[in-house]
C-alpha cells in the first residue's frame, strides 16, 4: 500500500514538471507544460531567446501580447491599442512585433490585417501601424463557413519580408503569400501552392539553423477531434516532409528557439489543457 502511494506521488510529480523525453522516429518531446487559464486560446508563438516566449489569444479576447517564461508562466503583458478581430499569429524581427489579425473562418472579411508594434516602447503609449491585406480574386459572397481558402493563421518573418500561409478549408492546398512589412494597403496573390497536405496549417516559423520552414497544422475530424501534424518546407518553399504529432490536439503556434528546439502551443479544449511543448526534430 505504501509502495503504491509512493508510485502515485512520483507519477504526479513527473506529470507536473512536464519532462517527457518521448522518442519517435521523427522527433523527441523534451518538455510539456500546461499554460495558465488566461492563455486557453493561445494562438501565435514567438521565441526570440531561450528564456522566454511571446504569445497572443485569438478572437474574443483582449488585445494583449503575453510574455511567458520557459515554464509557460506569464511574466508580462502588453496591452495593444488595436482591435483583436481574430489574432492568429505573432512573429517579430529586431525592432518590431507583427501581429497577424488574419483569422477568417467565416470567410466574410473583406480584408485582413497585420499590426506592427515597436518592441521598445519609449512612452506610456504604444504606437501601432496597421497594414490591410486584400486577397486578389476574393469574392466574399461565395464563401461558406469552413469551406473556402481565404483563412490564415500563420505569419513568418524572413529577411525583409513577411510570409502568410493559408488555412485552406476548401481545396486543402497551402497557398503562400509574400508581404511587404511597411506597405499600408496590399493586394496579394499566392507566390506558391503546395498540394497533398493532410490538413490545414495553423502556425509556422523559419528554422535559420537548418534553412527550412517548420509548420504545424491539423486535420479536423467529423467528431470534432484533431489529428495534428508537422510539415517541413525547404527554403525555396517546396515540400520536404510531413509527419503526425501523436497525443496532441488543436496545435496553434510554433516557433524555433535559438538552440534549434521547436516549441508549439496547443489550445485548451474539453479534451485537453492548453500547453506549450518543446521538442527536437530529427534530421
Amino acid at each position: 500500500m505504501v509502495l503504491k502511494f509512493v508510485l502515485l506521488i512520483a507519477i504526479n510529480l513527473l506529470v507536473a514538471c512536464g519532462s517527457l523525453a518521448t522518442n519517435t522516429p521523427n522527433y523527441m518531446v523534451l518538455e510539456e507544460t500546461n499554460l495558465p487559464d488566461e492563455l486557453k486560446e493561445t494562438s501565435g508563438l514567438y521565441c526570440p531567446d531561450m528564456g522566454s516566449a511571446y504569445t497572443v489569444n485569438d478572437s474574443g479576447n483582449k488585445p494583449i501580447i503575453y510574455n511567458i517564461d520557459s515554464s509557460g508562466q506569464i511574466i508580462n503583458k502588453q496591452l495593444i491599442p488595436a482591435k483583436n478581430t481574430d489574432w492568429e499569429a505573432l512573429i517579430g524581427d529586431s525592432q518590431y512585433f507583427y501581429i497577424g489579425d488574419v483569422g477568417n473562418n467565416n470567410g466574410k472579411r473583406k480584408f485582413v490585417q497585420i499590426h506592427t508594434v515597436p518592441k521598445q516602447v519609449s512612452s506610456s503609449k504604444t504606437n501601432v501601424t496597421t497594414s490591410k491585406l486584400f486577397y486578389i480574386n476574393h469574392l466574399v459572397k461565395n464563401n461558406e463557413y469552413l469551406n473556402h481558402d481565404y483563412d490564415a493563421e500563420t505569419l513568418i518573418n524572413l529577411d525583409d519580408s513577411l510570409f502568410l500561409f493559408s488555412k485552406s478549408w476548401n481545396s486543402g492546398n497551402l497557398f503562400i503569400y509574400q508581404l511587404n512589412k511597411v506597405e499600408p494597403n496590399q493586394f496579394v496573390e499566392p507566390i506558391n501552392e503546395i498540394k497533398g497536405l493532410s490538413g490545414v496549417i495553423t502556425g509556422g516559423d523559419f528554422d535559420s539553423t537548418n534553412n527550412r520552414f517548420i509548420l504545424v497544422g491539423y486535420e479536423l475530424n467529423r467528431v470534432g477531434s484533431f489529428s495534428p501534424f508537422i510539415t517541413i518546407l525547404n527554403r525555396d518553399l517546396t515540400l520536404q516532409t510531413s509527419f503526425g504529432l501523436s497525443g496532441y490536439g488543436q496545435v496553434e503556434g510554433v516557433c524555433v528557439a535559438p538552440n534549434g528546439e521547436v516549441w508549439f502551443t496547443q489550445e485548451g479544449s474539453f479534451f485537453s489543457n492548453q500547453k506549450i511543448v518543446k521538442l527536437n526534430i530529427k534530421k
